[in-house]
């Protein structure tokens, strides 16, 4: 799942370096922050925070908003961005978006932004299980799907069956890269039903509620 490539990506960026794109982050309402506030959610997880460049938005927008990461560094950096913000960073952790080891429906919402297609598909499928797993009955899971572009497309990759991206070589070697159409959003949701929200971003935006 790319989890050498993240541990790597993340543990050599300088904090200074968050702080200072966080000053110049967009404080617009989104459309995703757009449907939260319309579906009236309160408690939000980030999954894949990152950085927590998103979860500190969400929290500028009134959300309680915890989340984790798979690196540990990303969430050292979640963590002191969220914490001189002025925002509880208590509940960020380290986790694995297959086993989040959350208790199942505690969630108003879970977001995950340029997560699932960082993963093979096959993997996706069961992440996208796990993530509804921990919504309340009535809540939903969104998820940002990145189009892929001339960088994808230009750096050394191979691809395998099930389209898959994975990058051996330069400076994204040992990230995997799943682009997704329409159809292929239907192989995600492996039968879940879904809605794909209207959005000027490169890619998709697919709400997928739980059930109630």
């Amino acid at each position: 799942m790319g989890e050498t490539f993240w541990n790597r990506t993340w543990g050599t960026i300088a904090p200074e370096r968050i702080t200072s794109y966080a000053a110049s982050l967009d404080s617009t309402e989104d459309a995703v922050i757009a449907f939260l506030r319309k579906e009236k959610a309160k408690y939000v997880c980030d999954a894949g925070c990152g950085c927590g460049i998103y979860s500190l938005k969400l929290a500028r927008f009134g959300f309680a908003v915890c989340g984790f990461d798979i690196a540990e560094d990303a969430v050292l950096l979640t963590k002191k961005l969220i914490t001189e913000n002025g925002y509880p960073a208590k509940d960020f952790k380290q986790a694995n978006i297959l086993s989040t080891g959350y208790p199942s429906k505690c969630f108003d919402a879970v977001v995950a932004r340029d997560v699932i297609d960082h993963m093979p598909i096959k993997q996706g499928v069961y992440a996208v299980r796990e993530l509804l797993r921990i919504v309340r009955p009535g809540g939903c899971v969104l998820l940002t799907l990145d189009a892929t572009d001339s960088e994808y497309e230009s750096e050394p990759h191979e691809i395998n069956k099930d389209g898959d991206y994975f990058f051996n070589r330069g400076k994204w070697d040992g990230m995997v890269f799943h682009p997704y159409s329409a159809f292929e959003i239907k192989k995600l949701t492996d039968g879940i039903k879904y809605n794909i929200l209207p959005s000027n971003e490169n890619g998709f935006i697919v709400v997928i509620d739980a059930d109630e």
